[in-house]
Order: C-alpha cells, then sequence, then structure tokens
C-alpha cells in the first residue's frame, strides 16, 4: 500500500461529446460568454496493482487507444484554466471504480487493485469565482455527489475505527412525562408524542427493558411511512371536481368507486385514498 498512481483520461477533439455539451450550456443557459472551452476528464487513482498489470489497463481499461488521450499523473492545464473535480459521497456506489476493479482481474485475477474515481472539468477562460459556482452547479448533484481534493492521496485505503456500542435510553420506561417529551423533543422524530408514549408502554409491558437508540429510529423509520398511512389514510371528507373536461376520466372513476363501496356493504368505512 501507498504506491498510488493517477491517470487522467480525456476524449478526443472528436469524440468529446460530454465536453462539448458542458461548454454550450455554460455560453448559453448560463450566459458566460467567457468561457473558451471546458475540458472533461476521467481521473483514476489506484494502489496495490503491479506495473506490468498497470500499464496493461491503461490502454485496455483506463482508456480506449483510438478514442482516448491518457496522462499519467498530471494533466496539462492551460494558464487561464480552472480545475474542480467532482466524486460521489462515501457510501455510494461507484460504477466505474468498480467496474475498473472487476476489468483488472480479468487482466490478472491474483490482482486486488484499489481504484477511486472522480470526473475532473477543465475551465478555461477568464471565468470569475461565482461564474465557476454555477458551472459547477451542472455538474455537482449534492444528493450523491461533492467536490474531490486535487491533491493525490497517499493511499487509497480506508481504516474504519470500532463503533461505539450502541447507546441505550436509560430510564426510558419509567421516565415521567416531562423529561420523557424533552427526550422526545430532543430525537426529532416523525412519530407524535402520543407513539412515543405506545413505545414507552410497550418497552416497560413487553420487553420489560429499555429500548436502545437504534431501536427507536428503525420504529420511527416505519412510523414515517408517510405515502401509506399519512397521506393514503387521510380521511376525504369533500370531494370535488373542476370544469376540465380532462378531468372527466378522474370524476368517472371516483363514481364507480362510490357504486362499488356501496355494493360491497362498506359504506360505514372511512372514505379514504386507502379505500
Amino acid at each position: 500500500m501507498g504506491n498510488v498512481r493517477r491517470v487522467y483520461v480525456e476524449k478526443k477533439s472528436a469524440f468529446a461529446v460530454q465536453a462539448k455539451e458542458l461548454r454550450h450550456e455554460a455560453r448559453h443557459y448560463l450566459n458566460i460568454a467567457e468561457v473558451e472551452d471546458i475540458r472533461v476528464l476521467n481521473r483514476y487513482d489506484v494502489e496495490n496493482i503491479s506495473d506490468a498489470v498497470f500499464e496493461k489497463a491503461c490502454t485496455t481499461v483506463f482508456a480506449e487507444p483510438p478514442l482516448d488521450d491518457l496522462y499519467h499523473e498530471t494533466y496539462p492545464y492551460p494558464e487561464n484554466a480552472k480545475v474542480f473535480s467532482v466524486e460521489y459521497l462515501p457510501g455510494q456506489f461507484d460504477q466505474r471504480a468498480d467496474s475498473a476493479v472487476q476489468c483488472i482481474r480479468f487482466l490478472d485475477e491474483r490482482e486486488d487493485p484499489i481504484v477511486h474515481f472522480a470526473t475532473t472539468y477543465v475551465v478555461i477562460g477568464n471565468v470569475s469565482g461565482e461564474q465557476l459556482r454555477q458551472i459547477q452547479s451542472l455538474t455537482i448533484n449534492p444528493v450523491d455527489s461533492r467536490i474531490a481534493e486535487e491533491k493525490k492521496p497517499e493511499t487509497l485505503a480506508v481504516t474504519f475505527p470500532e463503533p461505539d456500542d450502541v447507546a441505550v435510553l436509560e430510564g426510558f420506561r419509567t421516565m415521567e412525562e416531562g423529561a420523557f417529551k424533552a427526550l422526545y423533543d430532543s430525537m426529532n422524530l416523525a412519530m407524535t408524542f402520543a407513539d412515543f408514549k405506545f413505545i414507552q408502554d410497550y418497552f416497560r409491558d413487553e420487553e420489560h427493558r429499555d429500548p436502545t437508540v437504534t431501536e427507536i429510529r428503525v420504529l420511527d423509520t416505519y412510523w414515517s411511512d408517510h405515502c401509506r398511512h399519512t397521506t393514503f389514510g387521510t380521511i376525504l371528507t369533500d370531494v370535488k371536481f373542476g370544469s376540465s373536461p380532462l378531468l372527466a376520466p378522474v370524476k368517472a372513476s371516483y363514481e364507480d368507486y362510490l357504486k362499488t363501496r356501496k355494493e360491497l356493504g362498506r359504506e360505514e368505512k372511512p372514505l379514504c385514498l386507502m379505500d
């Protein structure tokens, strides 16, 4: 470990579709006329791989010589370029990195490589910091991605500390209402306080123990199944349809539901989307 190699792979000009599309969007959608060009590079950091297999992977796994240009360690950035790289958040599955690992193992099944992938964007032109942030917004989905470090890491191996034992909510079963309400407020739960009290009763009368924080969080996740229990379970007291002809099939379906409901003797049941 500790011998991290980096390669940048760029599509040749004739095949650089993604880069051309991003440049067009920056110029015409964001109206950033200062953008002269944008380059898009695939950046691979690789560790725990032999020299021979790495050299073979450069032309069979990371790049295709007829389509791509490959650069070892550094990329020749123009002087007026601004550079940023985007990677998946920890825990997100990176299909490109995983595929690279699998392909390297096809080259030599004895290899056990580690591969990290990022997309590097090279924005060329007299672009301001605010304009660069606008371009970044086109390329980064904050739900699953983030800005990556530009400096190559010393190692790709990740060590995880031993997690602490799951905390037990001591005194949960016997907690007085004031303290119990304070605990409920501090946990920012989706369930109501009445639901929380129900769980207290259950652990006191059935489990005869205090729950862990994890158990409460899991119960809260199921309790907050909004689509099924909250939205679909809402009782409908006043249903009206507008005059648009597009609503005619919806109204006909609703009237058919009322007819069927009556035929089945369900008129005493709550009128809701679940029904």
